[in-house]
């Protein structure tokens, strides 16, 4: 079980599909752990061994009885279920998560060589995703395209490779565990081979989560370092001091050589912007948010449709054409998402963790919060922390009872239908992208058409799909290739003002089908509908600004353009130039 356990954490770092699904960063990661979940507990229900967890058991019970009054109570119970498309963190692969760390905690109670098992994943995954990114941030990739993760131009471009995690801030979250992880295999590896392996595994993903430029990841690092230094006492051994002067001197001379041009660019950016950009005001905003709706919160992952009406003017104005798609902070998320029963119940888990766990596990757990203070979780960096609690929490009772057994046995029908549905969509998805890519619309309306038939409720790929078709009905040669895909775009586009969870974005969307089909009335209609959903986004109301223009309506849409220089915070020129036309317009008449 041990083997099983060590593999999906390592999957859910390293699979990648590009080409095979369309979210190929996220999709194949959520159905790994999902399939493995699942086969963990039909293990577990079977296994005559099966031991419980005692105090984990509880916590995760009382976990997922929150998630579920808040999945019921959401603003969108169907997206809260599934997740968003960009990370499907909702009820279901939350649960998984859950479940596996539970099952984990028992499996590892008073083992210490299933532990040593677990550790050996984590520090092989780690090793060849950091090896992975330092080849990113050197310039060769085969996988994914290099402008994803280049920023800037010219001599101020900066490098930020994500591996194989998504973003770089997840990826240089993953490496910071694995530091401590490794460090502590090194110190209780009894073979020679793994043990070097593992120091090996901890200064590559060192140097590689150095270049990502994470200013959390770091500040993560010398918490977790200060972390063990006090719980071992301040035993500090002149190999250790020896190492860390060497690596501060190989770091120094990267940074100061031509390959460290990146990172130099990286500091001027962390001089120009100390505060971390929108973060404060985002925290600050988000508190809000959480203080109306205390008790439940309003669902997991459908901060992206609800922050809007939030939101701060001084934040807009700050971003004005900004999406945000979670709180940035992993404790804030299950306030906002779960109310204060998931905070404290969150709260909990990781601060009987630090209490009973070892100096090593203490320090990785430590950085791995203070780190996820500046991000959420997505499925790898979750499944890694909660590994580690759950490793610190281990602890079981000889036998289980037979309805926790059965209660086992029964939930991974849920995870392997989801998981079933995510890939068979998703996969279909993917074909649809392709298709369109060859102008074939009657291809990619089938494959869409199988896309809808197999989707998980919630998000989906409705408002995507949308702009692609309308893209091909603004490109095409063949007439009747533009009337079909224009059909397409528009059909799609009304879905996803239901489903999408960006609606502000999906109705905003759905005015460009309308403008293309000289709609005017129904431009208007879905203009208003995207600033209700995001009244201080300064696009629509330009844009409506625009297009009252057009019909002659110049009182409003002077006051529309008004609204949008105000949202826009003097970003755009072009919107205080559109005021200003408008203006003049009415002074002539």
């Amino acid at each position: 079980m041990e083997i099983l356990q060590a593999v999906l954490i390592g999957l859910a770092a390293l699979i990648l599909a590009p080409g095979y699904f369309f979210y190929f960063d996220v999709t194949p990661k959520v159905a790994v752990v999902l399939f493995g979940t699942a086969l963990l507990l039909v293990w577990y229900a079977l296994s005559k061994q099966t031991r419980i967890p005692r105090v984990f058991t509880i916590l995760a019970a009382s976990q997922l009885a929150s998630l579920a009054v808040s999945t019921v109570l959401s603003t969108s119970p169907a997206l809260s279920l599934t997740g968003a498309n960009w990370r499907r963190f909702g009820l279901l692969t939350q649960a998984a998560v859950w479940l596996f760390a539970w099952t984990l905690a028992g499996h590892t109670a008073g083992r210490p060589d299933r532990v040593r098992v677990i550790l050996r994943g984590v520090s092989l995954s780690a090793l060849a995703t950091a090896v992975y990114g330092i080849a990113q941030y050197i310039g060769w990739d085969p996988l994914l395209p290099a402008a994803g993760y280049h920023i800037g131009e010219g001599i101020w471009t900066i490098v930020r490779p994500p591996g194989s995690l998504g973003y770089v801030s997840y990826f240089a979250t993953w490496l910071l565990f694995n530091v401590f992880l490794s460090t502590l295999l090194a110190h209780t590896e009894v073979s020679p081979a793994w043990r070097g392996i593992a120091y090996s595994s901890a200064a590559i993903s060192l140097t590689a989560m150095l270049l990502t430029g994470t200013r959390a990841a770091v500040l993560g690092l010398v918490a977790g370092a200060l972390v063990w230094l006090f719980r071992s006492g301040f035993r500090v051994r002149r190999s250790w001091l020896t190492a860390a002067a060497l690596a501060c001197l190989a770091f120094a001379g990267l940074y100061l050589s031509p390959a460290g041009q990146p990172l130099r660019s990286r500091m001027r950016w962390f001089i120009e912007d100390p505060f971390g950009g929108a973060r404060p005001t985002l925290w600050r905003d988000s508190a809000a948010m959480f203080l109306h709706r205390p008790t439940a919160g309003y669902g997991p992952e459908v901060f992206t449709a609800e922050f809007p009406h939030f939101e701060s003017p001084r934040l807009a104005r700050a971003y004005p054409d900004f999406l945000y798609e979670s709180p940035h902070n992993i404790f804030l998320d299950a306030a906002v998402s779960q109310g204060l029963p998931g905070l404290v119940i969150l709260a909990l888990l990781f601060g009987l963790a630090l209490r009973r766990s070892t100096p090593a596990l203490g320090a990785a757990l430590t950085a791995g919060l203070v780190a996820q203070q500046f991000t959420v979780f997505t499925l790898p960096t979750a499944l890694i922390t909660f590994t580690v609690a759950a490793l610190a929490l281990s602890d079981s009772k000889p036998e289980a009872p037979r309805v926790i057994r059965w209660f086992a046995a029964a939930a991974c029908l849920p995870f392997l239908w989801a998981a079933v549905y995510l890939m068979v969509s998703d996969h279909a998805l993917a074909l649809t992208q392709q298709a369109l890519h060859r102008a074939d619309e009657r291809a990619a309306a089938t494959h869409y058409a199988q896309y809808q038939r197999w989707r998980l409720p919630g998000s989906g790929g409705e408002l995507w799909y949308s702009r692609a078709s309308l893209n091909l009905a603004q490109t095409a040669a063949n007439p009747l290739v533009r009337f079909q895909a224009l059909l397409q775009a528009a059909g799609a586009g009304v879905q996803a003002t239901r489903t999408s969870e960006d609606p502000a974005n999906a109705w905003y969307s759905m005015a460009t089908v309308y403008a293309a089909q000289n709609d005017a009335a129904n431009t208007e209609k879905s203009l208003r509908a995207a600033i209700a959903a995001s009244p201080y986004w300064f696009k629509p109301h330009w844009t409506l600004a625009q297009v009252l223009r057009l019909e002659g309506r110049l009182p409003e849409a002077e006051a529309q353009a008004a609204l949008a220089v105000q949202c826009d915070g003097g970003k755009n020129p072009e919107v205080g130039q559109t005021l200003l036309e408008i203006h003049a317009q009415r002074k002539t008449r």
